[in-house]
């Protein structure tokens, strides 16, 4: 009986130091998730500046010139 109260108490124990130091440095963690949703959000918004500044630089609004000049391309060694 004495054993299962002594892992009662150190199990007791933990949880307590564990609640306290979450109290201790809640201030803390919420700052550090906080700094984390910011660079989430400038990442982000580097991402859909650097997507926006592509430039394009293929047009294939017409397919048949794009399939002519792709067999050119490859025809055109063979010929040396």
């Amino acid at each position: 009986m004495a054993m299962l109260d002594v892992e009662a108490l150190e199990k007791d124990n933990k949880i307590l130091r564990a609640a306290m130091l979450k109290k201790r440095y809640a201030n803390v963690m919420m700052k550090s998730q906080k700094q984390l949703e910011e660079e989430k959000i400038k990442s982000r918004e580097a991402a859909r500046i650097a997507i926006a500044s592509v430039k394009r630089t293929v047009n294939f609004g017409n397919g048949l010139q794009a399939e002519r000049d792709l067999m050119f391309i490859i025809v055109a060694p063979n010929r040396l």
